[in-house]
């Protein structure tokens, strides 16, 4: 017997593979919803319901199995051809996960229970009852069609399976009769398991035309022989059984576990074991910094090359267990495609949406955090930004709008952009909308860009009614804080008529990263190494923006930006960083090279520096802090506007503790 304790984790496990099957679920009804035909997609979508269901038995969770049981006999409805799978029944479906989702998250761990029957549960039931005692067929107007199919005896040889063409007939139509001609099978003594004897006789009640039916069988060109007919639909059919899935062909078992690419073992660790091992890592990139300083005084060779050797052993471990928390953003893309369905339905506009980069990597703490702010970006592309489809023929544009979302690489920072086709942003009416409240003088003369930026100010909409959607003010910022608390920035291109974009980049994780340590005054910062385009000696004078090969190259003194007081060196250094298309220079006293740098968090006493993205203890165990370089070019725009904050002061670090 088990006691609580397993039980419980018994449970938890069973919570966790629901969550990871619904999400599957969702994902492949919404790929049938595009591509009817996908016959993975509805094994799979059944597969996942079936096991759903199997496992809540275990736990006697009755309202569960009721709820997706009902489910699965409507999925093997469509599975088997005896229905189509309509916006409506896609609709219904979706509802029904939803409502699975929330049974599990009312799911008692201490007494494996679920809350009390809601009325929307009895609701879903009789609508699923309803749909499937009367199934629809795929049209109202099919033809019968007669196929002669004869294969060739090299057909198995050549990878092809029979009975994957009769269970994709049954997509296209109803199988009403099949006849399997086994006249060549031989004595079991001279059968050649890898020769084809077989031949069928098919009647199939379909609208598809004779070209649909004939691609059916294209893949095993020259391995077979089809001879087709058709017959008025109102002909009687031979009275054979029609057969069902199972009889058809041996499909995959709905619990049988689905094949991992590659034959990759996967295993489920809890994500604060992960965040304990990177802490780890971190504190051990530390020491080995300490003992890489101390063997170089020392001046001992040998001592020197065996630290080198730990340095390169624990490098390698610092970047297998920053993989380790690395994950592909396509999982978080695909939750996109119910959002697009659900908010174009409600507005009643058709939305086309395109997903690149799926493959790319980033930290899962990143996109646990950039998945609501993604979210509502793309619902306000849809609310605002697409126009309803009337305004878009008005307007010589197709009627269905197009939303991209597009992740990549660029400059060791990780690039998200949402993209629409749409109306593109009134810059005329953001700025009569600031000057309304009072945020911008009537004579101000703002950039179009600075104008588009000030939708992320609190409060601020232009929307003249207020919906389920928008127009309360509320969201946007909220969007650019969470990507702030990410290091991150946000821009916005747009054009009038044409469209919208916005580009979002984000460090690739938030634990360690490779820096380059200066100095100033007699403090010491860390610059982000992939930030930083190059290093030059800086000119006498250098209190105005210098010339770098022709172009403008504004700069930040450190020293006088947190107060440190006047330099002590007359030779000084640049450090010139690059934040997409924009660049500015850092002047410095000391350039003391690459590090690989933990990123702690900053304490009470310096949280309220612009500036500064968090804090590091070198080898020699003195602090130093990491530059927030987007920080410091908001802090370079605000001094060319007549109000700005005054510089931050940083306090002394001797015998501060930053960190804990």
């Amino acid at each position: 017997m088990l006691d609580a304790e397993q039980w419980q984790q018994l449970l938890q496990g069973f919570l966790d593979e629901a969550d990871d099957l619904l999400k599957e679920a969702e994902d492949c009804l919404l790929v049938l919803e595009r591509s009817p035909a996908d016959s993975e997609a509805i094994n799979a979508l059944f597969r996942a319901v079936h096991t759903l269901k199997g496992s809540a038995g275990i736990f006697s969770l009755e309202p569960l199995v009721a709820l997706a049981h009902h489910l699965e006999n409507l999925l093997m409805q469509v599975r088997d051809g005896q229905r189509s799978l309509d916006d409506q029944l896609t609709s219904l479906m979706l509802q029904c996960m939803d409502e699975l989702n929330v049974m599990l998250r009312s799911i008692d761990l201490q007494s494996a229970t679920l809350a009390a029957h809601n009325p929307r549960q009895a609701e879903l039931l009789n609508a699923l009852q309803a749909a499937g005692e009367s199934p629809a067929t795929s049209s109202s107007t099919c033809s019968t069609w007669q196929l002669s199919l004869r294969l060739d005896g090299d057909l198995l040889r050549n990878g092809f399976d029979p009975c994957a063409f009769i269970r994709y007939l049954t997509r296209l139509g109803e199988v009403q009769a099949l006849q399997t001609l086994t006249h060549a099978l031989p004595t079991l003594q001279e059968m050649d398991p890898e020769h084809c004897y077989l031949g069928f006789e098919i009647t199939l009640s379909s609208p598809a035309s004779r070209e649909t039916l004939e691609d059916v069988f294209s893949l095993a060109d020259g391995f077979y022989s089809l001879e087709l007919s058709c017959t008025p639909s109102s002909d009687t059919s031979p009275a054979i059984p029609r057969p069902t899935a199972q009889t058809l062909a041996p499909t995959a078992k709905a619990d049988e576990p689905r094949a991992v690419q590659g034959g990759t073992t996967l295993v489920k660790v809890a994500a604060h074991k992960l965040d304990e091992l990177i802490n780890l890592v971190g504190e051990l990139v530390i020491s080995t910094a300490g003992a890489h300083m101390q063997a170089m005084r020392s001046g001992d060779s040998d001592c020197i090359e065996r630290v080198q050797a730990v340095h390169q052993h624990v490098e390698q471990i610092r970047e297998r267990a920053l993989k380790l928390r690395m994950v592909e953003i396509g999982e978080t893309f695909n939750r996109f495609h119910r959002v697009v369905r659900d908010v174009s339905l409600t507005l009643n506009k058709q939305i086309q949406l395109h997903l690149r980069g799926g493959d790319t990597e980033l930290d899962k703490t990143l996109i646990d955090r950039i998945a609501d702010p993604l979210i509502h970006l793309v619902r306000n592309a849809i609310d605002h930004g697409i126009e309803a489809a009337d305004q878009r023929l008005a307007a010589g544009k197709p009627a269905q709008g197009t939303l991209s979302l597009t992740a990549g690489h660029d400059s060791g920072m990780i690039v998200l952009e949402i993209q629409d086709d749409g109306r593109g942003l009134d810059t005329a009416r953001i700025r009569d909308k600031a000057i309304a409240r009072g945020m911008l003088d009537a004579d101000s003369n703002l950039s179009d860009s600075d104008i588009h930026m000030l939708i992320f100010e609190p409060g601020f909409s232009t929307a003249e009614q207020v919906s389920n959607l928008s127009g309360r003010g509320v969201g946007m910022d909220v969007v650019r804080s969470a990507i702030d608390e990410l290091r991150g920035t946000i821009e916005i291109e747009s054009q009038a008529g044409q469209g919208c974009l916005f580009r979002i980049r984000l460090p690739l994780t938030l634990a360690i990263i490779d820096g380059f340590l200066v100095g100033a005054g007699a403090e010491r910062f860390v610059i982000p190494l992939d930030m930083i385009t190059e290093c030059m000696e800086a000119p006498a004078d250098s209190s105005g923006p210098l010339n770098l090969r022709g172009k403008p190259l504004p700069c930040i003194d450190l020293a006088t930006h947190f107060a440190l007081g006047p330099p002590a060196l007359s030779r000084r250094n640049i450090v010139v960083v690059s934040q997409g298309r924009q660049q500015v220079g850092l002047i410095v006293d000391h350039l003391f090279g690459e590090l690989q740098t933990v990123i702690k968090p900053l304490g009470q006493l310096f949280r309220h520096l612009n500036g500064i993205s968090g804090s590091t203890i070198l080898g020699s165990g003195q602090v130093a802090l990491i530059l927030d370089i987007a920080s410091l070019f908001r802090d370079l725009q605000q001094r060319s506007e007549p109000k700005h904050r005054p510089s931050a002061t940083i306090p002394s670090l001797s015998g501060d503790k930053l960190c804990s």
